[in-house]
């Protein structure tokens, strides 16, 4: 597993289960591959109580989301600080760091792979660390199916 990317090919989403529901936003200060796990990474109060001081920069992302601090995948490679479009729900193929089994609750390790939450592998983690949830089995270095749902 390799900081800064996840699928050698990408970002992989199933759309035969439905379109992948997507924000976007920007990234902070380097680029970021399609297939990376994001996270929010920005200053607090960037926005008033109302919907009209919102303004898509306001949401700043970076790469190798890890435990708790996950909010997507980044769908394409993106520019320095440029546009990001992340999915936030879906179904996504992804390398496995460790035993995937079907249908376990799934974490993500900082490498942009997932394993199963309390697996050996990442064993001092916990469900508040929960990504999403496999559908199909994988070995590590293998892929997998998972429903991403932070």
């Amino acid at each position: 597993m390799v900081a800064g990317l996840g699928n050698p090919v990408g970002a992989v989403p199933l759309m035969d289960a439905g379109a992948p529901r997507i924000i976007s936003g920007q990234v902070r200060n380097e680029i970021i591959s399609g297939g990376v796990f994001v996270f929010g990474s920005g200053a607090a109060d960037v926005i008033s109580s109302g919907a009209n001081s919102f303004v898509n920069s306001d949401l700043l992302f970076t790469r190798d989301a890890s435990g708790g601090q996950f909010n997507g995948v980044c769908v394409q490679a993106t520019a320095v600080s440029g546009a990001i479009a992340v999915a936030t729900d879906g179904f996504f193929i992804l390398l496995a760091n460790g035993t995937v089994t079907a249908g376990v609750p799934q974490r993500c390790d900082g490498l942009n792979a997932v394993a199963d939450v309390g697996s050996k592998t990442m064993a001092a983690f916990t469900q508040y660390e929960q990504m999403g949830r496999a559908v199909t089995a994988a070995t590590s270095g293998g892929y997998a199916i998972v429903q991403i749902t932070p």
